[in-house]
């Protein structure tokens, strides 16, 4: 039988829980892909439809609930794309349920002009990619509490 191993790659990652507890680890990302034009990013796989994530902590992979994590950060030199920035920029600070309030930069650049904080907060996504110095921040959209313009 013909050896379909999936190419992978680790990015480190750092999950904030909805219980404050932080956590450290590696995911997994697909090289190549059906749909992917070029390396899978973490807000790829966070934004996937699958709910449970899996995380290498110390060497033993354990399997996250997404409906669980606050944020997840990744180094901006791991994760950022020129691209991300198209768009109107905001700097807004974010109140999720724990953990410090965060002051972020976002790139809204949505069809029909709609170029505003509220619309970048109202997609459909479960999380939403910000910028804060040089960590690229996913913002678990439920999980938010509290947005200031």
């Amino acid at each position: 039988m013909e050896d379909r191993r999936v190419s992978v790659e680790t990015r480190r990652i750092e999950l904030v829980l909805g219980t404050g507890a932080r956590i450290s680890g590696e995911v997994f990302l697909q090289l190549q892909g059906i749909h992917l034009t070029g390396p899978q990013r973490v807000g790829e796989l966070l934004n996937s439809e699958e709910s449970f994530l899996p995380v290498r902590i110390e060497g033993a992979v354990k399997l996250i609930n997404l409906d669980q994590v606050v944020r997840v950060q990744v180094a901006a030199a791991d994760e950022f794309d020129p691209l991300l920035t198209l768009g109107e920029e905001h700097r807004i600070r974010v109140t999720a349920v724990v953990g410090e309030a965060l002051e972020v930069r976002i790139f809204v650049n949505l069809p029909s002009g709609r170029n505003r904080a509220k619309d970048f907060l109202n997609q459909q996504k479960r999380f939403l990619l910000s910028l804060l110095d040089e960590q690229v921040v996913y913002l678990a959209r439920d999980r938010i509490l509290l947005v200031e313009d």
